[in-house]
């Protein structure tokens, strides 16, 4: 579910990053974005909850 890989990304990024997902204004679609200290690490995540939102 995608609320729980939300919550299992937030916990693993702790005090350095954030998650938002919410619903596009323009478009019938979420949007995922993911901060991180490395750019790598936030694609992953936003890879991953990509995926989940898809499940």
């Amino acid at each position: 579910r995608l609320a729980d890989e939300t919550q299992r990304v937030t916990t693993e990024l702790g005090e350095s990053g954030r998650v938002l997902i919410r619903p596009s204004g323009t478009e019938p679609l979420l949007r995922v974005m993911v901060e991180a200290r490395d750019a790598v690490r936030a694609q992953a995540c936003a890879e991953r909850l990509a995926l989940a939102v898809g499940a």
